[in-house]
């Protein structure tokens, strides 16, 4: 369990490193409709978002040893870290970091370490067939689908926040496919791996989730859409790796303990998300901020692209 908690540490760092990156090369090309495939097109033209995908495959290739080594309610928590590691890198792009961040980060450290000092020892059992997925399956369309008519029929911040907890679903699902991979190999090796449903399906549902992901994040700041990822992923983890897979928790009061450790985990990852960021004071870059309940940040787009071409119409000679 060590090793597995260990590799997962070292993929939340890729992945907040990877969502920095792709935040802002999404933002380097023009906006598309939410699933778009030709958004996907667009960004792989951009360097800095090649270079987040580097750092999305070697979290990706960590989080699969990971969640064949420890139990999913374990380590899909444990993700959560990348979205602290996001804010010394927002820094590095002239963001600076607030105190509210710091408290944040903060809590969310301290929430998962009460969360995995009271978790007892975990054994997980493999479903046997697709029926042993079913309730799973179910919950995960479910909140899947809610979230993407919300963010279908909304706009701004609403809807970059609504796409990040759809990605959040769909990862959560990929990351417990993936966990059967290990036990698939061993019983079956290469041919069985591959001509099994659970292989193509986390596959098709990676694709999804770096598709939403990318939308979302041309829908505004960095902290709505990750956050809404960063709390989604452990909250739909841990609930597959209880209806799924049979793993245990804690009981009686250890059992509070430990949901209050999961509230703060949360708690401060939502602190994070809502957290204004600043660019320093004479840099000259743009300010980038979570939208307010009176503000559009597609609309605030829209204006400063209107503004550059009146700008550049009157400098150009009659």
């Amino acid at each position: 369990m060590t090793l597995a908690i260990v590799l997962s540490l070292m993929a939340a760092v890729c992945f907040g490193t990877a969502s920095v990156l792709q935040h802002h090369g999404a933002n380097q090309v023009r906006r598309r409709f939410p699933l778009n495939p030709g958004l996907l097109l667009d960004v792989a033209r951009q360097r800095w978002w090649l270079v987040g995908v580097v750092a999305e495959v070697v979290g990706v290739s960590l989080h699969m040893v990971a969640v064949n080594l420890g139990a999913l309610s374990v380590v899909q928590p444990l993700l959560t870290v990348g979205l602290v590691v996001a804010l010394p890198l927002q820094a590095l792009l002239g963001l600076t970091v607030s105190r509210r961040a710091v408290l944040a980060a903060g809590l969310t450290v301290l929430g998962l370490a009460i969360f995995l000092v009271i978790q007892p020892d975990v054994e997980s059992r493999d479903p046997q067939s697709v029926l042993g997925w079913l309730p799973g399956l179910v919950l995960v369309a479910i909140m899947a689908g809610l979230a993407l008519s919300v963010a279908l029929s909304r706009r701004g911040r609403i809807r970059a926040v609504a796409l990040g907890v759809t990605a959040g679903t769909v990862f959560a699902l990929s990351a417990a496919l993936v966990k059967t991979w290990g036990a698939i190999l061993g019983a079956g090796g290469l041919p069985a791996l591959a001509t099994s449903w659970e292989l193509w399906t986390a596959l098709g549902c990676g694709l999804v989730g770096v598709l939403l992901s990318q939308a979302a994040f041309q829908c505004g700041a960095l902290g709505g859409p990750l956050g809404a990822m960063m709390v989604t992923d452990p909250v739909i983890g841990v609930s597959l790796g209880g209806i799924v897979f049979g793993e245990s928790f804690a009981t009686g009061l250890l059992a509070a303990a430990q949901i209050a450790g999961l509230v703060l985990t949360l708690a401060g990852v939502w602190l994070l998300a809502g957290g204004e960021q600043r660019p320093p004071a004479g840099s000259g870059a743009p300010v980038a901020r979570a939208e307010s309940s009176g503000g559009n940040q597609l609309s605030a787009w829209c204006s400063r692209r209107l503004v550059r071409r009146r700008d550049l119409a009157r400098e150009l000679p009659e």
